[in-house]
């Protein structure tokens, strides 16, 4: 089965991920295959725009819970290049010089949230679920913590990271994580809606307004390669920890993890 989905209608690439038994966690394969499509269509005129999304209407649950568990047995350089195919993700993804609509229902998690961060435009439900689970699962939200800190800003990222807590797709949108709010029922149809008004827009004009946006946000609030790489370091240790490899078997037999037991 693979990974991705891809269909195409009137210059629009509907996108979406395919791991519906995993809530559509992104692993290792679903990582590259993203880079891959995002890397190999940024030039091509097959379409003008893209809508990412989830299939069975969730869109991610974030990183593979399984692929964290299993860093613990690599060597310390390969654990340093898997954390840092999220910040190839993430760039990539923000680089892109088309359009991209995440649509985002039932809700995103940890890494999935940076999916929807890096995109140009998101759209929610107010009832979808959202978290950085990542510091009660042992774990630091590093890879996706400058792409946060970009879109919303500091005292919200301190918040939703340091406590864990999960919001609705209302406090996505009050902090800038999502620019629409749409019923179940609309979400879809509005969201084809808004690919298909940008479809029709000059395809130059669109990369080239992209590009302009794109240089004056990275002016803002610049995200370098030594940052990227502080930030995979960062992960890979998290991952390989102690307290990373607790909070993670713990997740998935279902107890405390030791730092709660008292």
């Amino acid at each position: 089965m693979t990974c991705l989905i891809k269909k195409y209608a009137q210059n629009i690439c509907f996108l979406e991920l395919n791991r519906p038994a995993k809530k559509n966690a992104l692993n290792k394969e679903m990582i590259l295959h993203l880079i891959d499509f995002f890397s190999g269509t940024a030039e091509n005129d097959q379409f003008r725009v893209v809508v990412l999304m989830g299939n069975n209407r969730f869109f991610s649950s974030g990183a593979d819970l399984q692929w964290m568990k299993d860093a613990a047995n690599q060597s310390e350089k390969k654990n340093i290049e898997e954390a840092a195919l999220f910040t190839q993700l993430y760039s990539t993804i923000y680089h892109y010089p088309k359009p991209i609509i995440s649509c985002v229902e039932g809700g995103a998690y940890g890494g999935a949230i940076g999916l929807m961060t890096c995109s140009d435009i998101t759209v929610t439900t107010p009832d979808s679920s959202f978290a950085f689970s990542e510091t009660r699962l042992g774990l630091v939200p590093a890879t996706v913590a400058p792409w946060i800190i970009k879109k919303t800003g500091t005292a919200f990222a301190k918040w939703a990271f340091l406590t864990g807590k999960p919001f609705s797709g209302e406090v996505a949108q009050k902090n800038n994580l999502a620019q629409f709010l749409l019923s179940n029922d609309e979400i879809i149809p509005k969201t084809r809606e808004l690919a298909g008004i940008i479809a029709q827009n000059g395809p130059d004009a669109i990369k080239e307004t992209k590009l302009l946006l794109n240089t004056i946000d990275d002016r803002i609030v610049p995200i370098d390669d030594d940052l990227n790489s502080y930030c995979a370091d960062a992960i890979a240790r998290a991952r390989t920890s102690d307290q990373g490899q607790e909070g993670v078997s713990a997740f998935f037999e279902r107890r405390k993890p030791f730092w709660n037991k008292k």
